[in-house]
């Protein structure tokens, strides 16, 4: 398991598959049907077909699979809070 985890690398292909999954999430967001709580999970779906699609089926695929999608969630995260906490200080300073 140790040695699993020394072979992980952030590659290209894992930032474009966060990216991708970015997109899909923002896009999934609008739609009125599909639950917030479910977004999530339809995104790691995505992101683990792709990996076994392209790269194989092992445990490697799948934790950078996880990985691509924790990313994408944390950079959106990232943007919504700053943009909160931005707006939340500029009406502070009125």
């Amino acid at each position: 398991m140790e040695d699993l985890l020394f072979r992980i690398e952030i590659t290209p292909q894992l930032i474009y598959l966060s990216l991708i999954l970015l997109v899909i999430g923002n896009g999934l967001k609008d739609v009125p049907f599909i639950p917030k709580w479910a977004i999530i999970w339809i995104l790691i779906s995505i992101s683990i077909l792709v990996q076994f699609v392209f790269v194989g089926i092992n445990f490697q695929s799948l934790f950078e699979a996880i990985m691509a999608t924790s990313l994408s969630t944390m950079l959106y995260q990232l943007y919504k809070q700053t943009k909160k906490g931005v707006r939340s200080n500029k009406e502070r300073n009125k």
